[in-house]
């Protein structure tokens, strides 16, 4: 979808429609299964229109932090999220972060709290938030140990190993997030947009 035809379908939508669109436009690729789980930021409330508007889909979405006006959400896939936790190179990364409990809901309670620490308080960025987005732990360690700097691609992270692995990855993204923004924008409701929950990890 072209960004002038995004605009037009943006101005002349309820705020139904564009909460609708923003969230495929974000959150793509968790929508349309490929993916464990996205963030998006919005304006305070949508999180509330968030969740009716997932009722129904295997799709479930936490308020991480409120800040000014300003919502971060995380939409994420419960069944994928709990096998991705038990995966030894993601325990042994959320343990160095301080993580005693690899459960989703303990790793979410937690996240939460160091998420909000670093709006509200400007502690430490909780660079584990990277691991529960499903990034490669090598990325997510080369991108600490490099400060952001010297990658070798960037796109839905910043990659400091295997780009081809990456570049595919990404590409894949790219086409569903475009399908679930041409659903979106055809009036398709969030939760027929989520495809039911797969077995692929």
């Amino acid at each position: 979808m072209s960004a002038e035809a995004m605009l037009a379908f943006l101005d002349a939508s309820s705020p139904e429609s564009r909460l609708r669109f923003r969230a495929a436009s974000h959150c793509g690729p968790v929508l349309k299964g490929i993916k464990i789980s996205n963030i998006m930021t919005a304006q305070e409330g949508t999180w509330r229109g968030l969740q009716k508007a997932l009722k129904g889909s295997s799709i479930l979405c936490v308020l991480l932090s409120v800040h000014q006006g300003r919502e971060v959400i995380l939409l994420y896939r419960y069944k994928r999220l709990q096998s991705h936790l038990e995966n030894q190179q993601v325990k042994a990364f959320l343990a160095d972060c301080g993580y005693e409990d690899f459960s989703v809901a303990a790793v979410i309670i937690k996240l939460r709290r160091r998420y909000a620490g670093y709006v509200l308080s400007g502690q430490e960025f909780p660079h584990e938030l990277g691991i529960i987005l499903e990034y490669p732990v090598e990325d997510v360690k080369g991108f600490i140990e490099n400060r952001g700097k010297n990658c070798l691609a960037e796109k839905y992270w910043k990659v400091y190993h295997n780009r081809e692995r990456a570049l595919t990855l990404f590409a894949r993204y790219d086409e569903a997030r475009e399908k679930a923004m041409e659903e979106a924008a055809a009036g398709y409701p969030l939760y027929q947009i989520a495809v039911e929950e797969r077995k692929e990890t």
